[in-house]
């Protein structure tokens, strides 16, 4: 399953999880109707229309509708809050929300750097940017999560345990794990679970405020306390529906989530080994919230009955990765991986050959060992100078601005004049040793820099980011003009530290195709040398893209501002799998028309696509099919 039909089955998942859903709150609100007609039908008023000794009736339309509205609304109120907050901290408020501590970038402590290493080379190899880690001190069991709402917004927690009773394999097959929930559309789905089950659990929280409130109270209190009590156990019982509706979702994407840890690091006995150490450690959570998340996790985080566990036995997940496991035997260190680095075949002046429009598309969301590999290789590469830079406040910040350093002196000296005014003379002499060692660098690195720094700078607070917002606009405004690259590297800084979600409400057939053949005329000029080729580029990418012409070629021509590329990327980025996946093909289609990609091209079609919310990872062997003609 590519990683587009993998989002379009978690959305379908999603729509079923609101049918269940409904079923159980009709279900409660049934419950909770007849349980009151019991109650009030054998009490000393005729409210709701009962003679005192006259004869049970079931129907009473008046106190159906009063039941629907006010236990309906209690469920409707508490899942909407849980799901605005949730929408709003994303996959950080559930990690702090379990005792989750956010892991420093520059942590000297060797665990929470091993850590931070792995999650650095998994995040980087599958193209999305780099998580922030979070882990769960008070948690001795081997546990861990993915949470967030987009595959761009992510946070990996893991507990105590985890850090200090795995190898580097088995902590690399659980981080594999998580991140295959990130790139399946997992993650926006467990949040949809946490937010919409909550309205249940407020059903025994009012019951209980009832029951508080009748304490004392005379005879009269007796119809309260019955709803109270009604409540509780209603709630109870919308709690065993949320166990089921979790289990049901959750088992068979664990087993697929195991199968695809193992794909992309080629190293079955990594997440085996994590797996039997849970089996003869333990993976419970003992933070009394865990409960509202107990299916996010890598391993069960409390011991339910085989009916109602939100994960496989873990027998059963261990034997389908070694059918040969004997939980008699004792757990032995995972093996080493033997997945080699692959590098990337360029042509002598730095063209990249032999890689197809449908391979660069095919290619969105599959993590390989060769990328893993390969990243781990690319990362080994940078100078430890910058390496131990990026994981620093000011480093990661002069990095980001060396980024945008222009190749013309006089624009250059403009740039690196913000940068002295805006912070000091050490940041400017850092961004300028930072350009200098990029301009010798390979284009591919790029990328990475920018994720490694991104974390780092999301430590800061929302005022200092904002300082580095607005030089990076002023760096890009020095010449008059914005490339394509200075505002693909803009716009991921803006989602990174300046989240604002997808775009809201419909947009319309004509205003997507507007944008479609807007953003298709872009990178058709990216990759010719001259307006007939733009042309060609253009026509060859709408003769694929998602929507049917006829198109107006006078896109190819079309200036841009900032904030219209802002809002062509946002309607885009917020369409279905199946519509990107089209049109991650035409974007190739356009800037490989004439037949090479450069490795700069490469870098910028691969942050275009990070912008559409569609992760492709760094270019290998394994991707490339026929080589194309020039």
């Amino acid at each position: 399953m590519d990683f587009f039909s993998a989002q379009d089955h978690a959305r379908r998942i999603s729509r079923w999880l609101i049918f269940w859903f409904a079923l159980a709150v009709a279900g409660i609100i049934a419950t909770v109707y007849f349980a009151l007609v019991l109650t009030v039908g054998q009490g000393n008023g005729d409210e709701f229309g009962y003679a005192e000794s006259g004869p049970l009736v079931l129907w009473n339309p008046e106190l159906l509708a009063l039941t629907t509205a006010v236990v309906g609304g209690i469920i409707l109120i508490g899942s909407l809050y849980k799901t605005i907050q949730l929408s709003r901290g994303g996959g950080a408020s559930v990690a702090e929300e379990l005792g989750g501590r956010l892991v420093s970038r520059s942590s000297s402590d060797p665990l929470e750097r091993r850590l931070i290493n792995v999650v650095e080379e998994m995040a980087i190899a599958s193209g999305i940017p780099v998580p922030p880690v979070y882990v769960l001190d008070a948690e001795q069991g081997i546990n861990a999560f993915a949470a967030g709402a987009r595959t761009n917004e992510g946070v990996v927690a893991v507990t105590r345990g985890t850090l200090e009773k795995l190898s580097r394999d088995e902590l690399q097959g659980v981080i594999a794990h998580e991140f295959s929930h990130i790139l399946n559309g997992d993650m926006r789905l467990n949040l949809r679970l946490i937010g919409v089950l909550h309205g249940i659990v407020l059903l025994t929280l009012a019951g209980r405020v009832m029951l508080r409130g009748a304490r004392g109270s005379d005879r009269g209190a007796m119809p309260m306390i019955a709803a109270g009590l009604g409540l509780v156990v209603v709630g109870y019982i919308g709690v065993l529906c949320g166990k089921f509706i979790k289990a049901a979702v959750s088992r068979q994407r664990e087993f697929l989530a195991d199968a695809a840890a193992v794909q992309f690091t080629r190293n079955p006995a990594g997440i085996a080994g994590a797996l039997k150490r849970i089996a003869g450690i333990g993976s419970t959570i003992e933070h009394p919230r865990a409960e509202e998340a107990s299916h996010m996790f890598f391993g069960s985080s409390a011991n339910f009955s085989r009916l109602l566990a939100t994960h496989p036995p873990i027998e059963a997940r261990i034997k389908r990765l070694d059918p040969g496991f004997d939980p008699a035997l004792p757990v032995n260190a995972a093996a080493s991986p033997g997945a080699s680095p692959f590098q990337v075949e360029t042509e002598g002046d730095g063209r990249i050959s032999g890689f197809s429009p449908a391979a660069f598309a095919a290619s969105v969301g599959e993590l390989t060992p060769e990328h893993v590999a390969h990243t781990h290789a690319l990362l080994h590469a940078l100078p430890q100078s910058v390496s131990d830079a990026l994981h620093q406040p000011g480093g990661a910040r002069a990095a980001v601005f060396a980024l945008l350093l222009a190749t013309e002196p006089d624009v250059r000296e403009i740039q690196l004049e913000v940068i002295e005014k805006r912070f000091g003379t050490t940041t400017r002499g850092d961004t300028e040793q930072h350009g200098e060692w990029l301009r010798k660098a390979d284009g591919e690195l790029r990328l990475p820099l920018l994720d490694l720094a991104l974390p780092t700078l999301g430590e800061l607070s929302r005022e200092a980011n904002d300082q580095v917002l607005a030089t990076v606009d002023a760096m890009i405004k020095a010449d008059g003009r914005t490339t394509l690259f200075e505002y693909v590297i803009r716009r991921l800084l803006h989602d990174a530290l300046r989240p604002a979600g997808r775009a809201g409400g419909l947009v319309s057939l004509k205003t997507l195709k507007h944008d479609t053949a807007t953003l298709l005329g872009v990178l058709a000029r990216i990759g010719s040398a001259s307006p007939e080729q733009t042309l060609a580029a253009f026509e060859a990418a709408t003769a694929i893209a998602p929507l049917e012409g006829p198109w107006d070629p006078d896109a190819v021509n079309e200036a841009l501002s900032i904030q219209k590329l802002d809002h062509v990327l946002a309607h885009l980025a917020a369409t279905r799998p199946a519509f990107r996946k089209k049109l991650v093909e035409a974007c190739a289609t356009a800037v490989l028309h004439d037949g090479q990609l450069t490795a700069d091209e490469a870098e910028l079609l691969r942050a275009v696509c990070q912008a559409l919310d569609c992760p492709v990872p760094p270019l290998t062997a394994t991707h490339r099919k026929t080589a194309l003609t020039p």
